[in-house]
């Protein structure tokens, strides 16, 4: 798919403040907009809720995708059964695994349109990522109210 038609996800391992109806609502207006493919990478609490409401979401729009994005083969996989495809850039064979989650999830912005975020702070590998995804040109809808104010 074309990166008009794709979605990724970048947030916190933990997302307690976020409310699941807020993060659909997000998700179902780019679903309505026409993205239909959604790539996550799978770490942590935010990653399994937008897997989780795109797996129930595809009923309703038909065509939609939820592909995992794995930064190393022995990755962690916790809910298989949400994605529809699993992938493993060739790319980032052979790099040491503190140094695949970068290059992840540059692949990731590489690969995608539009970025529905969970930021709230300026430091960690979300908020480095959504740097990476604002210099790319995406446009974002960031859930996480504190940092989006800073931005």
């Amino acid at each position: 798919m074309d990166r008009e038609q794709t979605a990724l996800f970048i947030g916190h391992r933990d997302c307690v403040e976020l409310k699941p109806q807020r993060l659909e609502d997000a998700i179902i207006k780019h679903m309505e907009q026409g993205v239909r493919l959604f790539l996550n990478g799978g770490m942590g609490r935010y990653d399994e809720m937008c897997a989780s409401i795109v797996h129930r979401l595809k009923q309703r729009y038909p065509g939609t995708r939820s592909e995992l994005v794995i930064p190393y083969l022995s990755f962690n996989i916790s809910n298989p059964d949400l994605y529809d495809s699993i992938l493993f850039p060739e790319e980032l064979e052979g790099l040491y695994y503190k140094a695949a989650i970068p290059a992840r999830n540059k692949y990731l912005v590489q690969h995608a349109g539009y970025a529905i975020c969970y930021v709230e702070h300026s430091w960690g590998g979300a908020a480095q990522t959504l740097r990476m995804a604002q210099k790319a040109g995406m446009i974002i809808t960031n859930l996480g109210d504190v940092y989006a104010q800073s931005l």
